[in-house]
């Protein structure tokens, strides 16, 4: 079984990385999508766990054509144009490139092929996650991922998958004694 973590938060990260070592360790796998890595740094997450990040996902996004125009193309040609010795320019170059003019182009760009960006992450989260790693479970770890998983809810259901919500605490309610 392939399960999908939705951690988009991040704020119950030790009650998701319990849940993947639990579910790992019935051999199966274990994917976890979240908003940033940056924050998942601190508790990694077990090993054979894969973290995607959403807003990586979206940024690879963009159509063919455009990728190849203003990614492919500008950057072979740097590649071949300034090779050996002169490669510390080149980088320096890239850098710039991205900067001043690939960012800021591919931002205009995605007025256009971006228009609905709830369209956009379903057909990304889609395509990417659940058809291609052909997810069974997609399970919501987090309460800022509850927004994300009603938006996908009937992407999610048209993919075979099933929704369902954890309820695994991080700690013991107050009161209570853990035994």
């Amino acid at each position: 079984m392939n399960v999908l973590f939705l951690a988009l938060g991040g704020s119950r990260r030790p009650a998701v990385i319990s849940e993947a070592e639990h579910v790992i360790a019935h051999g199966d796998k274990v994917t976890v999508l979240v908003g940033t890595a940056a924050k998942w740094r601190k508790g990694p997450l077990p090993e054979g766990a894969d973290l995607v990040e959403l807003s990586r996902l979206e940024r690879d996004s963009r159509p063919a054509v455009v990728r190849l125009l203003l990614t492919r193309v500008p950057l072979f040609l740097l590649r071949v144009c300034l090779p050996g010795p002169l490669r510390g320019m080149s980088k320096r170059l890239r850098s710039a490139y991205v900067r001043r003019i690939e960012r800021p182009v591919d931002r205009r760009l995605a007025r256009l092929y971006r228009r609905d960006p709830v369209r956009a992450r379903e057909r990304v989260i889609d395509r990417d996650l659940l058809r291609s790693r052909s997810i069974d479970l997609v399970i919501v770890g987090d309460p800022e991922s509850m927004v994300i998983a009603s938006e996908l809810r009937e992407v999610i259901v048209r993919s075979g998958a099933r929704l369902a919500y954890t309820g695994t605490q991080e700690r013991p309610l107050s009161g209570h004694v853990g035994g």
